[in-house]
């Protein structure tokens, strides 16, 4: 098995040990659907990839084993909506935003750290059971600082002029990071990223082939 494989080994073993089950494979076309509007930012048309859904773990198992007395979906710990690792032990989530960037910091700059929080609870609670071999059980924050990432999608609909210096950046060989995912990168990921779902497809899916992962 690859180091996703090995991973995702994890969570099933700790649904199990909790009496739990979750539908949590999936794909960057399903996670990006948005409620609010109940469209897709990410189109079945597009290139795709298997990822975890973290909304279905936190939302559902993880949500009852931590806080059994809760039946309010709201009450669930924030997570982004997608999660992948590749095979050089690079972790990355994936957050898909159908709103303008300006309204996303708080929200963005929330679920970095409760995601984060929710896997290392998960991943230590199984350590002595099935162990991650590529993770840094003892030192889970510089393992964050040198392999973890995070990708912030947006609707290029609701932010044109975004969407326009995004690729003009990339076309410069430079990259467009808002200040507020720059400070996430400074306090807690290796790197982070800002696409549009063209973007993300043409520069992050398709130089991900099935070996990497």
């Amino acid at each position: 098995m690859n180091q996703y494989d090995d991973f995702k080994a994890i969570i099933d073993a700790y649904l199990n040990q909790n009496g739990k089950s979750a539908e949590y494979k999936s794909n960057l076309h399903e996670t990006s659907f948005s409620d609010a509007e109940s469209v897709y930012l990410y189109e079945s048309s597009q290139i795709d990839l298997e990822v975890i859904n973290m909304d279905s773990i936190a939302q559902g198992p993880y949500r009852k084993i931590r806080f059994p007395e809760s039946d309010k979906k709201e009450d669930s710990i924030s997570t982004n909506d997608a999660f992948i690792i590749c095979n050089d032990n690079m972790w990355y989530f994936i957050e898909f935003k159908n709103q303008k960037l300006n309204k996303t910091k708080d929200s963005v700059s929330k679920k970095a750290y409760c995601n984060w929080y929710m896997l290392l609870d998960i991943i230590y609670e199984m350590e002595r059971k099935q162990r991650l071999e590529t993770f840094w059980y003892a030192n889970p924050i510089e393992f964050a600082r040198e392999h973890v990432n995070f990708i912030l999608v947006i609707s290029e609909d609701k932010n044109p002029m975004e969407a326009k210096r995004i690729q003009d950046s990339i076309t410069a060989g430079e990259r467009y990071v808002p200040v507020f995912l720059e400070k996430l990168r400074k306090y807690i990921y290796h790197d982070v990223f800002l696409h549009t779902p063209v973007t993300l497809e043409r520069y992050f899916v398709k130089r991900i082939s099935l070996s990497d992962l």
